[in-house]
């Protein structure tokens, strides 16, 4: 579901309440002359509580707490109350409920492939596969429509047929080896993206996330061999942070954003 920071978590509370305070007044004041109105404003409460429920949800995994423990015993204790939520840093880095922006958004006109542990996706296209040693087995199904990384495997690969069931569909499975395949990705200059969260560039590893409504850059020092140099070749835009584990670009309008993209493309 994604975190919801500190900042953003007030702003969106106080709208809540503001437009709850809004209804009730209006309620109060028109709901005689309008006898109808009770329904809108019973549907409106509820869908203000909904979002309020969603975004407290959120903040609380800013602060590393699970959804379990938000409807659980975690509520009666001191330091997740009401105030904490308002006033408490969320955890620092990335933690488990971070979500990354859409980077084939950011990164227009390129074909993204996003690599998981048994699937591609390929421009919203799922690939299952096998990896042996450096050889990738690559499942293709003949629904998937055809696109330059299948064109690519089909053209230069020879394939097999593969059928799991008898009256089954028949699936297309195709061997390449890992540096075949990240050739073929480099020559022709896809976004590589991992896990759906972290987005190469060149020789690092970014996650970038959308914080308090901007947006931030940040490298993990544990999978990035960072240099001052090599940070000045990159020209983060945005706030420079650090501590002992990520460094952070954070305050980034989405324009700098863009145009820092455009940039390293």
């Amino acid at each position: 579901m994604g975190r919801c920071f500190k900042y953003e978590y007030r702003i969106k509370m106080l709208f809540v309440f503001g437009v709850c305070f809004l209804c009730i007044l209006y309620f109060i004041f028109v709901h005689s002359f309008l006898p109808y109105f009770g329904i809108i404003f019973f549907l409106s409460i509820l869908a203000l509580g909904f979002y309020g429920n969603r975004i407290t949800i959120k903040r609380y995994h800013d602060l590393g707490v699970s959804r379990g423990q938000t409807f659980g015993h975690i509520l009666t204790r001191a330091r997740f109350t009401t105030s904490c939520l308002f006033f408490t840093d969320g955890e620092r880095g990335i933690n488990e409920y971070d979500e990354a922006i859409k980077y084939q958004k950011l990164f227009k006109g390129k074909y993204c492939i996003d690599v998981y542990n048994d699937i591609f996706i390929f421009n919203g296209e799922k690939y299952s596969y096998e990896r042996s040693m450096n050889k990738y087995s690559i499942v293709i199904s003949g629904h998937v429509k055809k696109n330059i990384f299948t064109e690519y495997l089909q053209k230069n690969y020879a394939s097999k047929e593969k059928q799991m069931y008898r009256t089954g569909p028949i699936y297309k499975v195709i061997e390449i080896t890992e540096d075949e395949l990240n050739r073929f990705i480099n020559q022709s200059n896809f976004i590589v993206v991992t896990n759906s969260l972290y987005v190469k560039i060149k020789d690092f590893q970014v996650f970038i996330r959308k914080e308090d409504f901007k947006y931030t850059i940040i490298l993990d020092k544990c999978i990035n061999d960072i240099t001052k140099e090599s940070l000045h070749a990159f020209n983060f835009p945005g706030i420079l942070f650090e501590d002992e584990k990520y460094i952070y670009y954070k305050k980034i309008n989405k324009n700098d954003l863009l145009l820092w993209a455009k940039g390293i493309a």
